[in-house]
């Protein structure tokens, strides 16, 4: 750990408890104040109780270089585990990767496996039992950027489907923004 990170009573308990959850929160406050290195101690703590998002994170800091040596290779890795524990984020993040050149593992076949993967994790059992049109636009909403990749992936494809994706996608990016998400205000032209 960092030479002065330093564990709060608070978090002595949530580890006490197993809440990976309230550490994940704390790594959260750190990262939104721009304290990576203390973002990705508690992350890395709730990782270790086996919170999903934290392990999301630890991906997203190592994607980018928080505080930590970049690499590819970790994140991908930390990435993979939380998707194979369910997690939509990772599985549109992997799908993200290997979608470009940019990471250096550009893999279209994989990209798509697992942007269907998320679409999957989304609508599966719930859709597959009801055809209410509502429910699956209800589960994609919060994901744009996974509906965004979709329509990108699926222009080629099925053009009809590629349009229903980035109209969802556009519909979540302004929900987003209407509700202070400032990260996707400077693609709104809006602004």
């Amino acid at each position: 750990m960092c030479g002065n990170f330093k564990l709060t009573a608070d978090d002595l308990k949530a580890l006490d408890a197993g809440d990976g959850e309230a550490l994940n929160d704390r790594g959260a406050d750190c990262y939104r104040a721009g304290d990576y290195a203390r973002a990705v101690e508690y992350y890395r703590l709730a990782a270790g109780l086996g919170e999903v998002t934290a392990i999301v994170n630890l991906g997203y800091c190592y994607l980018y270089g928080r505080s930590i040596v970049r690499s590819t290779d970790l994140a991908i890795a930390y990435f993979k585990i939380a998707a194979r524990k369910g997690s939509v984020d990772a599985m549109y993040k992997l799908g993200d990767i290997y979608s470009s050149s940019k990471w250096g593992v550009e893999d279209k076949q994989r990209s798509a496996e697992y942007y269907e993967q998320a679409i999957e994790q989304l609508l599966t059992p719930a859709w597959a039992f009801s055809a209410d049109l509502r429910l699956a636009v209800k589960r994609l909403l919060p994901y744009p950027s996974l509906c965004y990749a979709l329509g990108r992936e699926y222009l080629s494809r099925d053009l009809d489907l590629a349009c229903q994706f980035l109209l969802l996608a556009h519909v979540g990016y302004l929900i987003l923004i209407d509700d202070g998400e400032d990260y996707y205000r400077k693609t709104d032209r809006r602004s």
